[in-house]
């Protein structure tokens, strides 16, 4: 039950494809709430926030991959220090900019009816990524579940426990309480998702809702899992979880069905072989991922631009609004390149480097942890090796 397939150190480039795709099928599912697409494609895109759900497992098992050895032997203060400031480096930099940024647009551009709360309540829970936890709504809007993964970051020494360490059998009961418990968040009491104006069971996203909080931690688990029983799942099954989620999208009730199919296919994909990993490695589908994280803290500003501020001051595009659709897609997808590249690398590229010289100086870092300076690049067998990026190269949010 944890015989993991040969050794490689390779890049894992389909996950990171997968993240893109995810990525834009969650700026799909915002643009619905300014247009209208074709029956019956509508109502599938509606269902665009379970990629959301698909963030989380994925996020949980690259976690796992790269970090679980760090507490394979217990707690250890310096290994846990170092976990949180190289997620901080990931995360934080683009994060903070984009919300200081919309922060500024909020009361001379964008107005009340993007966040209706006090900026000024809500800036410093946002800048800590703590605005999730009930403390205030999300500035720049999809970042509710940054601050949720966040969370889930500051716990992952105990998720550890859970999923990978001790037997397997042990494993997989805490899998199904986590799965029942999910099921709880989806269709249980109304105050788990704070609001019926929901799309779907798992669609919960609000700041005060706990269902927010255990709709991703319960997921983050789930990916966790995955990682351990990753070589049970061969990867000419990965065609198989792409069929049946592409055709359980369709049906709204099919979200906790949908957790665990995402689950299988990230662990078919692990090993970047057959048919889909290729289809996902294609160079734009790669680029896409590379840039989901800033595609994700962007897309909804542009989309709320251009549908709701522009034409208020006159600017509205010419022709029909699926062109106004494609402009917004297209614009979101340019920052983003621009944003990661110009923004997000360097800035984690610098945070990194500082935290490896001052970890340098700590000769109680434990040994497991090896040379981090670099991010470790996850491989298929869940061995560290030293490299400059993560195999799942926008791993934070969008979430």
């Amino acid at each position: 039950m944890t015989a993991t397939p040969a050794a490689r150190s390779s890049e894992i480039r389909a996950l990171t494809g997968l993240r893109g795709v995810a990525a834009l099928f969650v700026v799909l599912y915002h643009a619905t709430g300014y247009f209208r697409f074709p029956d019956p494609w509508q109502h599938y895109v509606r269902h665009g926030y379970i990629s959301v759900d698909l963030f989380f497992v994925l996020s949980g098992f690259v976690m796992a991959m790269t970090y679980g050895k760090l507490f394979d032997t217990g707690f250890q203060w310096a290994n846990f220090r170092k976990f949180i400031l190289m997620r901080v480096a990931r995360v934080w930099p683009l994060f903070a900019l984009m919300t200081l940024i919309t922060a500024a647009l909020i009361p001379t551009v964008l107005g009340k009816r993007y966040y209706y709360e006090d900026v000024w309540h809500g800036l410093l829970p946002n800048l800590t990524m703590t605005q999730a936890w009930g403390l205030a709504n999300s500035i720049v809007r999809p970042s509710w579940s940054i601050s949720t993964e966040w969370a889930a970051y500051l716990v992952f020494p105990l998720l550890v426990i859970g999923a990978i360490k001790g037997s397997w059998q042990r494993a997989l009961v805490w899998t199904a309480l986590a799965l029942g418990l999910l099921a709880l968040v989806a269709h249980g009491p109304l105050w788990f998702g704070q609001t019926v104006r929901r799309s779907g069971p798992l669609d919960i996203a609000a700041s005060y809702a706990s269902g927010t909080m255990l709709r991703c931690l319960l997921s983050f688990f789930v990916g966790m899992v995955a990682y351990r029983f990753r070589a049970m799942v061969p990867s000419r099954t990965a065609i198989l979880f792409v069929v049946a989620s592409l055709l359980l999208i369709a049906w709204r009730p099919s979200d906790l069905i949908l957790v665990g199919l995402f689950a299988g296919l990230i662990m078919a994909l692990s090993d970047d072989e057959g048919p889909v990993a290729k289809a996902l490695s294609w160079r734009p589908v790669y680029l896409s991922g590379v840039w989901s994280y800033a595609i994700y803290l962007i897309h909804d500003v542009v989309l709320f631009g251009t549908f709701r501020t522009l034409p208020k001051f006159g600017l509205a595009l010419p022709g029909e609004r699926v062109h106004w659709l494609g402009a917004a897609i297209g614009v979101t997808v340019a920052l983003g390149a621009l944003a990661h590249y110009g923004f997000e690398k360097p800035s984690r590229d610098v945070l990194r480097r500082l935290i490896g010289r001052w970890t340098a100086r700590k000769p109680e870092l434990h040994a497991v942890t090896g040379d981090l300076s670099a991010e470790p690049a996850p491989t298929t067998t869940g061995q560290v090796t030293p490299r400059a990026e993560l195999p799942v190269s926008a791993v934070k949010s969008l979430r």
